[in-house]
């Protein structure tokens, strides 16, 4: 019996080391699980490093570097621009995130 909980144990300590190592993957754009999401069709998640920052910053701090034209953060090159559809008529250079899609951690929750 004692065997038996020192195995299951074990066995759950493995698995949750292995999620863990799962949760270092590369960000998304770099090559990691959230490129195969997108290619999925599936919202990218947020990284870790944005822990808070929808709840701080709201859409506008989202937008700050997602966004289109010249007020996105020139630092954060990297980060993927919004889709064409997350904008006002499909149209980015409205520079207007359409209404629902300004609630960004409802598809896009921390990953």
């Amino acid at each position: 019996m004692k065997r038996r909980i020192i195995i299951g144990a074990a066995g759950a300590l493995l698995a949750l080391s292995l999620a863990g190592v799962a949760g270092c993957a590369a960000p998304a754009g770099l090559g990691g699980a959230g490129d195969a999401a997108r290619a999925a069709g599936e919202p990218a998640l947020m990284p870790a490093s944005h822990e808070g920052r929808f709840q701080e910053l709201g859409a506008p701090g989202c937008y700050g570097c997602h966004g289109a034209g010249k007020d996105a953060d020139s630092l954060l090159a990297q980060a993927p621009a919004l889709p064409a559809d997350h904008y006002v008529d499909g149209d980015p250079a409205t520079r207007e995130v359409f209404g629902p899609r300004g609630e960004c951690i409802t598809c896009h929750p921390q990953g």
